[in-house]
């Protein structure tokens, strides 16, 4: 083969590889919604265990208030006595494949989660939207927060 075929050859190569890496031309998945996010990172927060992530969830007024109760509380301490009301009825070990239905009036919103969790065994377990866990959130400062006022 010559040159100028070779390199067209292998333009044709990288471009192919080119759309198969960029989805066949199939229309990137939609971005989540900020709601969407906080929800998910809730969750996956309380079902690892980690009060301090969990802590960075929650809405400012609440933890202003929590803290003038426990004023001796670290944020570990704290972050696993908010992740325990939080995690009563999360009886699972991670999420896989979490589908999400955002209700927001105003500066509230629910988010209703289900789909493919894990167990604490780590088996996987598809939930129905009747089954489907509820992360209450409130907006405060521009920004949306788990408000664990609603659970």
């Amino acid at each position: 083969m010559k040159a100028p075929a070779w390199t067209a050859v292998l333009a044709v190569v990288l471009t192919l590889a080119a759309v198969t890496a960029a989805g066949c031309g199939k229309p990137a998945s939609p971005a989540r919604s900020e709601e969407e996010r906080v929800a998910e990172e809730a969750l996956r927060a309380a079902m690892r265990g980690d009060g301090e992530a969990f802590l960075r969830l929650v809405a400012p007024s609440f933890l202003e208030v929590a803290r003038a109760e426990m004023p001796e509380a670290d944020d570990e301490t704290l972050g696993a006595v908010l992740l325990a009301g939080f995690t009563e009825d999360v009886p699972y070990g991670g999420v896989e494949e979490p589908v999400f239905q955002v209700d927001v009036e105003g500066d509230r919103a629910v988010v209703h989660v289900w789909g493919v969790f894990l167990d604490r065994e780590g088996n996987r377990m598809d939930l129905g939207e009747g089954e489907a866990l509820r992360v209450p959130l409130r907006r405060e400062e521009g920004s949306w927060y788990v408000d664990l006022l609603d659970l």
